[in-house]
């Protein structure tokens, strides 16, 4: 049957923004330390998306060599495509890591995960159409979905949306926390913004609460902060419930550390979106907590916040952020392949 001229030119725009969306070229930055073989399994997912123009960059801030010899088969396998760099830091702290990722980065769009995720193969593909749909956003965060586990013997942090939202102005902020594990960010609008927060984040003095902060600072921009459920991976960061209190309390301390912190630079607009968590929290949980399941460590969770907002508040401030740069004694090795 002969298609009518309406669906053909529906199908050909469909086509061109395909294509459009595939040209736009990628970094992708994974900070990791001490996970050799994790870390693997996150690499061979990436390249295994065969992107047209992506370049992988590995930055190991581990204590020894065994995550340098898990990168190295990939530095010396050829990918289609792919462009394959890895620098070794004497840094801690996944907000160094990643600054200095990005900061080594070539293209402007910046997709970054964890050593412990897993990408499919349209993950690439799918952060291009969100950048497509909404070319005003500066920083774009997805799902984060739990590997297959046993959720008696413990839990895996996810963060689980249902619909799109575009946030443009800080009042949205509970509305879009996002985690890093999936999240990308324009390397003009991280440079603008300062990068992220060295004294945030996991490996840092304040525990968390990197990549909040970052979208806290690009909505009091009036950056537009693009979430969408189309954008996402699989989180294989199992923990016992035992260990999971750890990992809540480093969650939430970040967090009240991370609002201090924006208290004490007089933006008191914190002020508007600190109510708002707070009825919430009466009301329902957010996105990260839903992934504890039944145990919800509220307590936990309340206690954690208020001693992070206290040490953030008196934690000398240092701004604007120092961006990481190589240091001498950085090394980094890469291939590349063109296709």
């Amino acid at each position: 049957m002969a298609m009518s001229a309406p669906h053909a030119r529906a199908i050909e725009a469909a086509d061109a923004r395909d294509e459009r969306a595939s040209s736009i070229p990628f970094s992708v930055v994974v900070a990791t330390r001490d996970r050799g073989a994790t870390v693997a399994r996150a690499i061979a997912s990436i390249l295994a998306t065969r992107y047209p123009e992506v370049e992988l960059i590995i930055v190991d801030q581990s204590r020894d060599a065994a995550t340098e010899n898990a990168v190295a088969p990939y530095l010396a396998r050829a990918d289609d495509g792919a462009c394959v760099r890895y620098l070794r830091s004497a840094t801690t702290g996944v907000s160094n890591g990643r600054n200095l990722g990005i900061e080594a980065a070539r293209n402007e769009w910046i997709a970054i995960t964890d050593d412990d995720c897993e990408v499919p193969t349209g993950w690439l593909d799918a952060l291009a159409a969100a950048v497509t749909a909404q070319p005003g956003a500066g920083i774009v965060c997805g799902n984060v979905l739990p590997a297959p586990h046993d959720p008696r013997a413990g839990f895996i942090p996810s963060y689980v949306r249902a619909q799109p939202l575009l946030a443009t102005s800080i009042r949205q902020k509970h509305e879009v926390e996002g985690i890093s594990a999936c999240m990308a960010v324009r390397r003009s609008v991280w440079r603008a913004l300062g990068g992220f927060d060295p004294r945030l984040g996991v490996g840092a003095p304040l525990r968390s609460g990197a990549e909040s902060d970052l979208i806290v600072r690009a909505l009091l921009a009036r950056v537009p902060v693009y979430e969408t459920p189309e954008f996402a991976l699989v989180h294989h960061g199992f923990r016992t419930w035992h260990e999971g209190r750890e990992v809540v309390a480093r969650y939430w301390f970040g967090s009240g550390a991370m609002y201090a912190r924006q208290l004490r630079r007089g933006r008191w607009q914190i002020v508007g979106v600190l109510a708002r968590i707070a009825r919430r929290a009466l009301h329902g949980r957010s996105r990260v907590a839903a992934s504890l399941g039944e145990r919800a460590y509220a307590g936990l969770r309340a206690r954690a916040f208020a001693h992070g907002f206290v040490a953030g508040a008196l934690l000398r401030e240092r701004e604007p952020h120092d961006v990481v740069r190589a240091e001498p004694a950085d090394r980094e090795r890469e291939q590349h392949e063109r296709r």
